[in-house]
């Protein structure tokens, strides 16, 4: 039968419902481990008429079940019983995800919304819708600037959200993938999103034929009713400058160029077309991470001498005007229309652009990774 239950004497009492019996066992026996009262089910479909929310201090969700079926059965728990926990879990982590809960932990890290939108210059809903998202990325992204100047001058990046908001939301500065992919994260749980923290492996720049970067690049899976959408507000000046649907290889447009995802091998391949053919930006994972999964990462690419953001200064911003690139000592502009603007700028030129192209706050001491890098850049302007 492929209906059955496992039920522990214990204290807290759960109930976890899923697909796979074997996994629905490997997750309830290590909760009654423990030390919890579980009940698993893997025929949710009828587990409202079944089950009593007011049994349980916490139900929780496998992601095997449907969206729909997954939200039909909170509303009937929830009309059950109002104060019931309602949990979705991913199964290797689904035992440290209902202790955790019922320990009131861990809860995404807190966010100043009120701040961060302030800082974006968004004055909209706050409701998980997509128009909601859309708007979020447009903003965010004019707003705060792709940029690695700490990694530049040796400074390391800290991934604490207070620090990480002190940086982007209070001092006007920008940051790279793990910053601010991690910074909309928060936002968006806050505000009541599904979301899930990627990993990816990096193909855009990389020479024909080159051997595979390790995966080092941050993006956010949103689940908006049951379609998954690639969110990526930190991969500077090509990345997607709008939530892009994962579950298809059609073409998307947006307002600067098209976009395309699909299978590739045990990954999905992001590709953009700004020009007459479709280059690769990067292999996107779907195994949702953890954020002590990017930690590691974060300090290999802001400290292995072999990172770019070691060698290069890297500036990006994207609004409705355009992208505005630099690398070095050269700055590019390319608008909607297809039109490009590419300038070589000395030193003071440089400070100049961060200041009044990316809206940064040039601090002296940025002088001495700016002098190096423009006078270390003997490519052609067209290059950048």
């Amino acid at each position: 039968m492929r209906d059955f239950t496992i039920t522990r004497k214990g204290g807290v009492r759960v109930l976890v419902l899923g697909r796979v019996r074997e996994v629905m066992e490997t997750v309830c026996n290590e909760l009654a481990d423990a030390g919890l009262q579980v009940t698993g089910t893997v025929e949710p479909e009828e587990a409202a008429a079944r089950y009593h929310a007011g049994e349980f201090a916490l139900i929780a969700f496998g992601k095997g079940i449907p969206a729909p079926l997954r939200d039909r059965l909170k509303r009937g728990f929830s009309a059950q019983h109002p104060n019931v926990r309602l949990l979705d879990t991913f199964a290797p982590r689904a035992a440290w995800q209902i202790l955790s809960a019922l320990e009131d932990g861990p809860a995404a890290p807190p966010v100043d919304l009120a701040a961060y939108c302030r800082r974006i210059g968004y004055r909209g809903p706050r409701t998980p819708t997509l128009e909601t998202l859309r708007a979020l990325v447009e903003r965010h992204t004019a707003a705060i600037v792709f940029e690695a100047l700490d990694v530049l001058l040796g400074h390391g990046v800290d991934l604490d959200p207070s620090m990480v908001d002190r940086k982007l939301i209070t001092s006007g500065r920008g940051g790279y993938c793990y910053e601010q992919n991690g910074l909309m994260k928060r936002v968006l749980m806050a505000m009541g999103f599904e979301v899930d923290g990627l990993l990816a492996r990096v193909r855009w720049g990389q020479a024909p034929g080159a051997a595979p970067m390790p995966r080092s690049h941050m993006a956010l899976r949103v689940t908006i009713d049951a379609v998954p959408w690639l969110v990526d507000v930190g991969f500077g000046g090509w990345g997607p400058s709008a939530p892009l649907r994962m579950d298809t290889a059609a073409p998307q447009a947006t307002r600067h160029e098209a976009f395309r995802i699909f299978p590739f091998g045990d990954s999905l391949l992001v590709q953009s077309r700004p020009d007459e053919r479709w280059w690769p930006l990067y292999e996107l994972s779907t195994e949702p991470q953890l954020d002590a999964d990017f930690e590691p990462f974060n300090w290999y690419t802001s400290t292995h001498p072999g990172s770019p953001f070691k060698r290069s200064l890297m500036v990006a911003r994207t609004t409705s005007e355009g992208r505005f690139t630099l690398l070095n000592a050269r700055l590019t502009i390319r608008r909607p229309d297809g039109d490009v603007d590419r300038r070589r700028l000395d030193v003071d030129g440089v400070e100049a652009a961060l200041r009044e192209t990316f809206c940064l706050p040039v601090q002296p001491a940025w002088r001495a990774a700016i002098q190096p890098a423009v006078v270390s850049d003997t490519e052609p302007a067209e290059e950048a």
